[in-house]
């Protein structure tokens, strides 16, 4: 938890704490496993999709039976706090509820450093692998990290920018941090909604297709049958939504697919939308 705390501050439980400061670093290093996180990029200063993240945030503590105490207005007023006095607009934040002691829950909000991808990624697409193994509850973003570092250590081996997650019976579910579509001719395949984290970035990709009449199966695919499909994409909070050029051997022109073009151009345009609403509402709250 102390290496992911970016930049010169953080939040515990609403007070400004000094990530140069060994006394507040102590407060990190008693967070425990007993967390659940979420993880919002901040674009032109303000949290992108902030209710929709909070929203899931809040459908993963009721799964343990524990109430978000903080209101969303002081959650968003310490997430501004935060791009004020480290003076960075673009960046992700990640929100810790850690409920281990019910009587003195902990609440961090604090920005970490994440990989975000080359520009030229989303003209060429990236490279992926397949990875056997999935998460223990796919729809709770907890902290479980022994699994993260074991994928991030063979993404890094294979020059991946991510891993593919395949289970027992070799259908791909979801990226070890991110959503997975597929296209095969004019239809979109993704894993179905309960055996995925609900990303919602996932969730806007689902609205955008009913938008542009692109029909959607939540059906998973099989590693056997990679070799039929089109193109394939990504979706998550850092990444947005990014073409994949390659899944182990298999080449696709995902780049070239025009329901990728299209998916991706509107979904620019909700990201936009989402910022100028969230700007307006902060007409009061002076952003640097």
């Amino acid at each position: 938890m102390k290496k992911e705390v970016f930049l010169d501050y953080f939040i515990c439980n609403g007070k400004l704490l000094s990530t140069k400061s060994m006394e507040d670093i102590d407060v990190l290093k008693k967070i425990s496993s007993k967390s659940v996180y979420e993880v919002i990029k901040i674009k032109e200063g303000v949290p992108l999709f902030f209710d929709e993240h909070l929203e899931r945030m809040k459908n993963s503590l009721f799964t343990f039976g524990i109430e978000l105490k903080k209101t969303k207005q002081e959650i968003l007023q310490e997430i501004l706090q935060l791009v004020k006095v480290n003076q960075c607009k673009f960046i992700n934040v990640k929100l810790v509820y850690d409920f281990l002691q019910k009587k003195d829950c902990k609440f961090l909000i604090y920005f970490i450093e994440s990989e975000y991808p080359q520009k030229d990624s989303y003209k060429n697409g990236v490279h992926t692998i397949l990875f056997q193994g999935e998460r223990k509850n796919p729809n709770v973003k907890t902290i479980y990290t022994s699994f993260k570092e074991r994928v991030k250590q063979i993404r890094k081996q294979e020059g991946a920018y991510e891993a593919l997650l395949v289970d027992e019976d070799g259908y791909i579910k979801e990226g070890s941090r991110s959503n997975v579509f597929f296209i095969k001719e004019n239809i979109l395949l993704t894993p179905p909604a309960g055996e995925v984290l609900l990303g919602v970035t996932r969730n806007y990709v689902l609205k955008i297709c009913h938008k542009l009449g692109i029909q959607v199966k939540e059906n998973p695919i099989h590693i056997n049958h990679l070799k039929d499909i089109d193109g394939a994409f990504i979706t998550g909070t850092t990444v947005d939504i990014l073409p994949i050029a390659s899944i182990n051997q298999y080449r696709l022109r995902s780049t070239k697919n025009p329901i990728m073009k299209k998916i991706m151009n509107l979904y620019e345009k909700e990201m936009n939308k989402d910022i100028q609403k969230r700007k307006e509402k902060l007409s009061n709250y002076i952003l640097f």
